[in-house]
């Protein structure tokens, strides 16, 4: 019984700090495309693009940062391990 609590700590403590480092955050929107973007405009015209297939008012300001329905988000990009497979990641971090 010890040991199966033990699995179920571990693995809730490295699920929450995977989900932490991918972006899962309040607030925050975490996209992950098809193709892997080499460019920082490719990149953005990829996120506008989605964003604004989602029903959002996007804008982007320059410096990474994007209005998104009126709040300020900045860009932050991350490639995380999969499986062995590198996964770019797309976060909009939420400004205050």
């Amino acid at each position: 019984m010890g040991v199966i609590l033990g699995f179920l700590a571990v693995g809730s403590v490295f699920w929450f700090f995977f989900s932490y480092l991918l972006g899962y955050r309040n607030k925050n929107i975490t996209m992950t495309f098809d193709d892997r973007f080499y460019t920082l405009e490719e990149h953005v015209k990829a996120i506008e693009e989605k964003l604004t297939q989602d029903g959002k008012q996007v804008e982007y300001i320059g410096n990474r940062q994007f209005l998104v329905d009126g709040k300020k988000y900045l860009f932050v990009e991350r490639t995380v391990s999969m499986s062995g497979v590198p996964m770019q990641q797309t976060i909009l971090e939420f400004q205050k």
